[in-house]
């Protein structure tokens, strides 16, 4: 069976039968969901999506935030929550730099690291105590020796962490490179995506094109930590945080099949595509990737007011 054969037979939320819809409500005990695209769109909000979190949460759902957007600082994530009538739970906010703190922290990392990200991702993580290396932040003079001069500081770094940087260049990509040569130094990856959803019809290019360039000169054998979406060790880090015993327990919901459905596989949890976002039902039936078939979509978050409110109270959870 072809991909766009599987595709279209992944059935719509709202197409299933009262019995259907409470075993699917019974399924989970966990909502972890993508922001962009899913919770709001870069210009508009998405209509009931508030009430859909109030919604899932009075069926006794955990509501967890996983975004791949880590230079939006956790104040507007709070904002925008707050303004869809939610309440906003710190702890439950999960993006690349939180999971890098949360691993720096778990193997007892004291050392340097040094990162390519925006302004506020160096600022999370030097708050959260991570000793951080940056820059160069300043115009390089164009003289290859001279560079070369200016970027090699012999620094014991022992983490490299790429994320979006708005100012990324060839002086911060050759640092990287440089202490990447060295065997204990890692490569710890947070976003991947190669496209950002602007709008439904406007995309732009993601940090992916910049992740593979730098994993390309990466010495043989070595293999970088994936600490965003689809990577497996984000994956850990979450079942580990919220003691998830079960993965298929936990319904993940995404606007993105190259990043959230893929990741929801990778992970073992179930999987709810929305058409919302950066996929439409026509880019969902067009995609060749045979790993990340969603197990339902639905138009938008909002689906699930119709869908909880549809079954008997006394049927649910």
């Amino acid at each position: 069976m072809s991909v766009t054969e599987k595709m279209s037979q992944v059935r719509n939320i709202l197409d299933l039968n009262t019995e259907e819809r409470r075993t699917f409500l019974n399924s989970f005990d966990f909502v972890m969901t993508d922001c962009d695209g899913v919770l709001w769109n870069a210009f508009s909000s998405i209509p009931g999506v508030g009430d859909a979190l109030k919604d899932l949460e009075a069926s006794g759902k955990e509501i967890v935030y996983v975004s791949n957007n880590s230079f939006r600082p956790d104040s507007s994530y709070e904002a925008k929550i707050t303004k869809l009538g939610f309440k906003f739970k710190q702890e439950n906010l999960v993006h690349p730099v939180h999971a890098i703190v949360y691993y720096f922290k778990k193997i007892n990392f004291q050392g340097l690291c040094y990162v390519i990200g925006a302004t506020e991702i160096t600022r999370f993580l030097r708050d959260a105590g991570v000793k951080v290396l940056d820059g160069p932040n300043e115009l390089v003079e164009e003289d290859l020796v001279k560079l070369y001069k200016r970027v090699a500081d012999n620094e014991p770094v022992k983490f490299v962490f790429l994320e979006v940087d708005f100012n990324f260049g060839y002086s911060k990509y050759l640092r990287a490179e440089l202490y990447l040569r060295d065997p204990e130094c890692q490569l710890i990856i947070g976003a991947t995506d190669r496209r950002l959803p602007i709008t439904p019809e406007f995309d732009l290019p993601g940090p992916g094109y910049f992740v593979d360039a730098l994993v390309a000169s990466l010495p043989p054998g070595k293999k970088p930590i994936i600490l965003g979406k689809p990577g497996e060790t984000l994956g850990d880090i979450l079942k580990e945080q919220f003691e998830i015993k079960d993965p298929k327990r936990v319904l993940f919901v995404g606007d993105m099949i190259s990043t959230d459905i893929q990741f929801a596989h990778n992970v073992g949890f179930q999987s709810l595509l929305v058409l919302s976002g950066g996929t439409s039902r026509d880019k969902m039936l067009a995609s060749e990737n045979d790993s990340a078939i969603p197990d339902f979509y639905a138009n938008s978050l909002a689906d699930f007011s119709t869908l909880i409110n549809s079954i008997p109270p006394q049927t649910r959870l």
